[in-house]
């Protein structure tokens, strides 16, 4: 019996200091990467863009996306990720489970406090994990929300400002980016891996940006590299510091023109609305479609995609993904349907 209790105290101590060991390192791995990031950021130029491999554009409202992303998890070889803040979306959700049952790797985070509806993912999470799929609750520790919208499927990414629900394909201005690159690829799946496994860990990469660890940085360093144009869609406008920047951009005669929400469907930008006025800063209030896309095209050069809203907890405390691209004709494609918009 004596000796059972020591093997047993043995074990019990070599456990937790294997994992206070652990921890310890994560953490230390985590303060250097996160000083590396901060070193390379301080170093960021536009001209440190690449492009990239093969890359799509696509728009919203337009439910035969829905049929689009069906038929590309119907083609899956190996391997679907998913990190999203809301997949409520059916079809997409039956064609994934369709897709487990052909053996293919599924994994998939899912926010469980979702904004004012708490239970909203609790179907598709229960669904997927009858059917086998590798599900998980993302980490409230490590952010406030996660509220990253991308899915990998085999060796093709696709980012979206789109949560996975109806009214995103059917009602929601919204785009998304198909993108094969290598290099991407690889640093999104290190991070996928992180937040599934909810280790803290900092990928950086020149087109990319990650909420929270150095998405304040990289906003101010593009915003300011504006010399002729700034045009935004925004969902939520709240973040001082922003605000004053384009506030700047203004004085400095640069042309900016911003997309949001009209106030009865979004009354709590009415005040950073009253902002713009003041500042004589030109916006667009639109009814339909509603504006739930979040992005900037920089001079008609450079185009920012992301999940992210102008607001401090976005910018500081949620996970969100975002990349930073210059194909010409994406580029193009995105301004025609702009103008269009700000033009209704």
């Amino acid at each position: 019996m004596k000796k059972f209790l020591v093997l047993f105290l043995f074990v019990l101590i070599s456990s937790c200091s294997n994992n206070y060991t652990n921890f310890h390192e994560n953490i230390s791995n985590f303060s250097q990467n996160k000083q590396i990031s901060q070193e390379k950021i301080n170093d960021f130029s536009l001209k440190d863009l690449r492009k990239f491999e093969n890359i799509e554009i696509a728009s919203t409202p337009d439910k035969n996306l829905i049929k689009k992303l069906r038929e590309k998890i119907k083609n899956a070889k190996s391997r679907i990720y998913i990190e999203m803040y809301i997949f409520t979306e059916k079809d997409l959700r039956k064609e994934l489970i369709n897709a487990k049952k052909r053996w293919i790797d599924i994994q998939v985070i899912l926010e469980k406090n979702v904004y004012m509806a708490s239970n909203l993912n609790k179907q598709t999470f229960d669904d997927f994990s009858k059917s086998g799929i590798k599900v998980t609750w993302a980490s409230s520790e490590n952010f406030a929300l996660t509220h990253t919208k991308l899915m990998i499927i085999d060796d093709e990414i696709i980012i979206s400002t789109a949560n996975y629900s109806y009214s995103s394909f059917s009602k929601n201005r919204e785009f998304f980016l198909f993108i094969k690159d290598n290099i991407l690829l690889k640093h999104l799946l290190s991070i996928f891996e992180a937040d599934f496994l909810q280790k803290k860990e900092i990928i950086y990469d020149s087109n990319l940006v990650l909420s929270p660890y150095y998405t304040r940085n990289k906003f101010e360093i593009l915003l300011k590299s504006a010399k002729k144009s700034i045009k935004m869609y925004i969902q939520n406008f709240d973040d001082e510091e922003i605000l004053n920047i384009l506030k700047q951009k203004k004085e400095d005669w640069i042309d900016i023109e911003l997309i949001l929400p009209d106030l009865k469907s979004l009354a709590r930008n009415k005040e950073e609305i009253e902002k713009l006025d003041k500042y004589k800063i030109k916006y667009k209030l639109l009814k339909s479609p509603y504006i739930h896309a979040k992005s900037i095209l920089i001079d008609d050069e450079y185009l920012y995609l992301w999940s992210i809203n102008m607001s401090y907890y976005s910018i500081e405390k949620n996970r969100e993904i975002w990349v930073i691209l210059k194909e010409e004709n994406i580029i193009k494609n995105f301004k025609e349907i702009f103008i269009n918009d700000f033009q209704k």
